[in-house]
């Protein structure tokens, strides 16, 4: 059975196949290293509840759909990646992030890692982001490591099965202008950010880890959520990391001069439709305050910010926009959207269920790996899984110290959860 690509597939198809826009999770289990035969036999019991990973995506004269790749050979996707004991953490995510996917079939690959650490090891699965958003991704963590196999509920046409329009016109018309005042920044921004498009050699990648429960206190004491606790740790890192900038050909410099505009993918998915296959994403701007403003301050300010973007209608108008539009103009606007000329990262938030495991090993952590947008030099991605989160930064290495900035977010989250929440008189 073939799906119709949607016009976001095609955009992320069409930018780049290089490691860059390969996403995924990096999902350590407590325990002895399965053989790769085990975890292939594992994988093989759980396919049939997973068809998508089983197309390929091809080109005809009515555009690109998803059709079953000829000779799919599950081997073809599933590889060993041994490690000298003590290798840190951070080399290891650096490592798998620079590796290519297969060459064969889908674009998605897992990993068997191990040799890093005694007494646990790790399953990592990446997939190209024109195939899968990041909550499609984390249906298919759910269904490979969940308790039970799970049935594949796949929409016939591989779109969403729920309603077209889930908002009153008016709340359509408001997204409508937000996407159009998002094309507006895209075409004419008010800064040139820094651009880089780094090979697989310059991808390096830095982590760190937190509680849900901090994020989650932190957001409630400034009247926010988890989503803006993490982005106010964001602020703090890229004040710290930014105040070394010396000199207008440092990067960091950039982002010390003004407030910085972080690009956020929006999920416009209802319940019921993890499973449904591709993108299905808004994508809306949030701009951090400027670093001058006391952290209160800039924590209610930044509050109000993403209150009035989940407020905007931008969700509801998105999704009926990509069903009714052309599917020419839906492309052209949406690589306008992504524009690296409008903001310089990317920042994701998403989760997985806390109960996954392997065999009877659990998962005590799932660290994320983020996309970099063509043009972008940093991404920041928050995964939550059970109690715990994670969070890691996709970068260039060539920008100066960017290894710092997982560090510098731990310490900024410190920080504010030891604040005041009352503003300074």
């Amino acid at each position: 059975m073939t799906h119709p690509l949607n016009p976001i597939d095609e955009v992320f198809l069409a930018m780049d196949r290089e490691p860059t826009l390969v996403q995924g999770q990096f999902l350590r289990f407590r325990g002895e290293a399965p053989s790769l035969d085990k975890l292939h036999d594992h994988l093989a019991e759980r396919l049939p509840g997973l068809p998508r990973l089983t197309h390929g995506t091809v080109t005809g004269r009515r555009g690109g759909f998803r059709a079953p790749s000829p000779g799919f050979d599950l081997r073809d996707h599933v590889e060993e990646m041994k490690l000298p004991a003590g290798t840190p953490l951070d080399e290891v995510l650096t490592a798998l992030v620079r590796r290519p996917l297969s060459e064969s079939g889908p674009l998605w690959s897992i990993h068997l890692v191990h040799g890093y650490a005694d007494g646990e090891y790790a399953v990592c699965y990446r997939v190209h982001h024109g195939l899968e958003d990041g909550m499609g991704a984390a249906h298919v963590a759910a269904v490979l490591f969940g308790d039970t196999p799970q049935p594949g509920r796949t929409p016939r046409d591989g779109r969403r099965a729920g309603p077209l329009f889930t908002a009153g016109p008016g709340e359509l018309l408001h997204g409508a202008l937000s996407v159009g005042a998002g094309m507006v920044r895209g075409l004419a921004p008010g800064r040139i950010w820094p651009s880089t498009y780094p090979g697989p050699e310059n991808l390096a990648m830095c982590s760190t880890s937190a509680t849900r429960r901090e994020l989650s206190e932190l957001g409630r004491k400034f009247g926010g959520t988890v989503n803006d606790a993490f982005l106010m740790a964001l602020w703090g890192a890229l004040s710290a990391w930014s105040t070394a900038g010396d000199g207008r050909r440092d990067a960091r410099s950039v982002f010390r001069a003004s407030p910085v505009p972080v690009r956020m993918p929006l999920s416009t998915r209802q319940a019921g439709e993890e499973d449904a296959v591709g993108n299905h994403l808004a994508t809306a701007v949030v701009t951090l305050p400027g670093q001058e403003l006391p952290p209160a301050e800039a924590f209610a300010q930044l509050v109000g910010s993403t209150q009035r973007m989940r407020s905007n209608g931008l969700r509801p108008a998105s999704r009926a926009l990509v069903a009714l539009l052309p599917a020419a103009l839906i492309r052209w606007t949406v690589r306008r959207l992504l524009s690296p000329r409008s903001s310089p990262l990317y920042a994701s938030n998403y989760l997985l269920p806390g109960s996954l495991s392997f065999c009877g090993d659990p998962v005590v952590d799932a660290i994320p790996l983020g996309v970099l947008l063509p043009g972008n030099g940093l991404s920041v991605t928050l995964l939550s899984c059970g109690s715990r989160v994670q969070v890691s930064f996709l970068y260039d290495r060539r920008l100066p110290d960017a290894q710092r900035l997982a560090a510098l977010w731990r310490e900024a989250l410190d920080e504010l959860n030891a604040m005041d929440a009352r503003p300074a008189a």
